[in-house]
């Protein structure tokens, strides 16, 4: 299995500031084909992790389709959560098998 998608959004917004849109596109190669990968499903993981203070607002934009856009980064918090991190999961080879 593939690691939540919900520690993994966490995982890159902890190596850079991301949005909707960049954290869609990087997570692609791993969900792409899976049906929580949608827009809608990221957008609800953001906004539960920013509600208990994993991770904060940077900056807003205007989408190129009109839609707002935030910027997002890992809050200490947000990293000091990534120790649950499943062990046999590697940053190096995300989409690698884990075991739980």
């Amino acid at each position: 299995m593939t690691l939540p998608m919900r520690f993994r959004i966490l995982h890159l917004l902890t190596l850079q500031e991301l949005s909707e849109i960049e954290i869609l596109t990087a997570l692609k190669p791993e969900y792409g084909s899976e049906g929580q990968y949608k827009r809608s499903t990221i957008d609800t993981h953001l906004a539960s992790m920013k509600a208990v203070g994993m991770i904060e607002i940077t900056d807003l934009s205007m989408g190129s389709d009109g839609q707002l856009l935030h910027k997002f980064r890992a809050t200490e918090y947000g990293r000091n959560y990534l120790k649950y991190m499943p062990k046999g999961w590697s940053s190096d080879n995300p989409s690698s098998r884990i075991s739980m």
